[in-house]
């Protein structure tokens, strides 16, 4: 699952330039699956979650499963 993100970039000043993805993290409740965030320009662009088993995501993990 891919969300595409839009930012109010007149609202902030972007972060520092590092390189993508921003964050890569791993969760295995409901499933075995890891999440993205990437950034251009120092703002955020894209939240990404992906499968490393057979069964497909369908349903955003809850944050407190997360660990990176």
């Amino acid at each position: 699952m891919t969300v595409d993100l839009e930012v109010d970039r007149t609202a902030a000043a972007p972060a520092p330039s590092h390189d993508n993805p921003a964050v890569d993290a791993w969760y295995d409740a409901p499933y075995s699956a890891g999440v993205m965030v990437c950034t251009e320009g120092g703002y955020l662009t894209v939240l990404e979650i992906y499968s490393v088993a057979d069964e497909p995501i369908t349903a955003w993990p809850d944050p407190r499963c997360i660990e990176r």
